[in-house]
């Protein structure tokens, strides 16, 4: 039987970095300059965890953790852990995994745990985690992630017609498109995203994280690292606008905003397709989509209509 164990905080960011790069669908919220970022929000501090087996690494884990009132710890891991070379761990292998995390991530009246399993949801994963000691707390993570490895005439035959449709109605339009790979003009955007969010109901990323993580990012990230704000223009007014976080061979689109006229001329469709050319001609390999949820039925398809897939996590545990 292979021998699986976790060493944390061993090695060098560098070190980290090449493995994170392995991951063809890594996700932000395991990055390093994500967890960098959470610490200087919030007081977290990111311990790093390199899964083996027999000695040969095979998977990462970030877990956020910090002290309250010098007794009580809480510990935050999500959307991990994630694993090397796009190749799914044996059971045997995943459930030794998740055994050691539960020693990582103690239960007792003085330590809390939110973990958010980076796990297909499925009847088989719920026993696997209850075999390990974790008890769900919540519904799972839902988004689409989208395949950037084709041809970019292989991306446009793959979206919905409609889809398709209003995007060449866009590129009709006259509008102007802007790439910033310093994401320069991010605080106008969070101000977007802040109004928008009131009217809307949800509750977004604040300011002050998106800001530090975009500075770890174009900053101190890692060699992977990197964020790409992508603007529609009409007369020099914004009307669109995409936030996109890379990490390693994958990304993530963090924010989404259009204004009525952006709304009417289809600009966001504009927008997300620059973005998705201009990852796919830096190597991403695979872009995660963002959250979609039961009431809000229009993002959901919106989302889909990229040809994108659409993927379920198990769900929250303690």
């Amino acid at each position: 039987m292979a021998e699986v164990t976790i060493a944390w905080n061993a090695g060098t960011v560098g070190e980290w970095d090449a493995l994170f790069a392995r991951v063809r669908c890594s996700t932000l919220t395991q990055s390093f300059a994500y967890g960098r970022a959470m610490g200087r929000t919030y007081g977290y501090l990111p311990k790093l965890g390199v899964i083996r087996r027999d000695g040969e690494p095979v998977g990462l884990v970030q877990i956020l953790e910090r002290r309250m009132l010098k007794l009580f710890h809480d510990r935050q891991l999500h959307r991990g852990p994630l694993w090397l070379d796009g190749i799914d761990p044996d059971p045997e292998i995943l459930e030794a995994a998740f055994r050691l995390l539960r020693k990582a991530c103690p239960r007792s009246p003085f330590s809390r745990a939110s973990l958010l399993p980076e796990l297909p949801a499925s009847p088989e994963n719920e026993a696997l985690l209850q075999r390990c000691g974790f008890r769900r707390a919540g519904p799972g993570y839902r988004t689409v992630w989208l395949d950037l490895t084709p041809s970019a005439d292989a991306l446009m035959a793959g979206l919905a017609r409609d889809w398709r449709q209003r995007l060449r109605g866009a590129e009709k339009s006259g509008l102007l498109i802007d790439a910033d790979w310093q994401a320069g003009n991010l605080p106008w955007l969070m101000k977007q995203e802040h109004d928008q969010a009131a009217a809307k109901g949800f509750r977004p990323m604040t300011g002050t994280l998106a800001v530090r993580l975009r500075n770890a990012m174009v900053k101190g990230g890692g060699a992977g690292d990197g964020v790409l704000m992508v603007t529609a223009l009409e007369k020099k007014t914004p009307v669109a606008c995409a936030l996109v976080f890379r990490h390693g061979a994958a990304a993530t689109s963090q924010i989404s905003w259009a204004n009525e006229a952006g709304r009417k001329s289809g600009a966001m469709r504009l927008v997300l397709w620059r973005a998705m050319l201009a990852l796919k001609e830096r190597g991403v390999r695979a872009l995660d989509l963002g959250g979609v949820t039961d009431s809000a039925p229009g993002v959901t398809e919106f989302k889909l209509g990229t040809g994108g897939r659409a993927d379920e996590t198990v769900g929250q545990y303690r």
